[in-house]
């Protein structure tokens, strides 16, 4: 790893709940809307649009920036109706009915985003990605391994790896944190179930390192191994 993670800093929840409503609502939406895809990915400074061949939509820091035809918009994140409309859309509010997402709120209410959250959230994109990415390179052909990605329902980050065959398939991956944990957390969920004591976590089927635990030395790329490990010898 070349990057190390700094104590979370500003009101983190408040912002990254803020962030996950517009990744959701108007960011993903951009996408979609040009090729059907959802998908997003870590950029400096945040989280981007994965697949836009004309150009991109990305929050960098507190603003959000369009790039299309050479050109470059940037304004200030303030609520999702002025952000979608500076994307050149409506929010895509029939999201909150159809998947398990953050309710959109209130369309003209300022979105809370404090600069050092943002950067706390950027980082952790940035640090989770690596990992993955490390951890992809270990992979061999029948891991079938898939892209790093930021899935914008959950706002994680994550690959899914390992021989379904053979029952030995699971998502690894990196959360900043969702309504049963209150700060960001790597994570190893087999797809084969809860299938030792290794995958503890009781808010879902699998097993969590904390960001704090992180911080205070443990070792997310050997946590993540030793979850591909179990997975592997089931």
């Amino acid at each position: 790893m070349t990057l190390e993670l700094t104590p979370l800093g500003g009101n983190f929840s408040a912002t990254r709940d803020a962030l996950h409503r517009l990744a959701v609502y108007v960011i993903s939406p951009a996408q979609r809307i040009t090729n059907g895809e959802i998908i997003l990915r870590s950029s400096p400074g945040g989280f981007a649009t994965a697949m836009l061949a004309e150009g991109e939509v990305r929050v960098d820091g507190t603003d959000l920036v369009v790039e299309r035809g050479g050109e470059t918009r940037r304004t200030p994140i303030t609520t999702l109706n002025e952000t979608a409309a500076f994307v050149g859309i409506e929010p895509d509010v029939a999201q909150q009915d159809q998947f398990d997402v953050p309710p959109h709120g209130d369309l003209d209410q300022q979105l809370p985003i404090d600069p050092a959250a943002v950067a706390n959230l950027a980082e952790w994109y940035t640090f989770t990605s690596e990992l993955l990415e490390a951890l992809r390179g270990e992979a061999g052909p029948q891991d079938d391994v898939s892209p790093v990605r930021i899935w914008p329902e959950h706002f994680d980050v994550a690959i899914d790896l390992g021989d379904q065959a053979a029952g030995r398939r699971g998502t690894y991956g990196g959360s900043p944190g969702d309504r049963q944990h209150d700060q960001p957390y790597l994570y190893v969920s087999a797809w084969a179930g809860r299938i030792d004591e290794f995958f503890a976590d009781p808010a879902f089927v699998g097993a969590s390192l904390k960001h704090a635990e992180i911080l205070a030395g443990a070792d997310p790329a050997a946590f993540l191994r030793e979850g591909r490990r179990r997975i592997m010898e089931r």
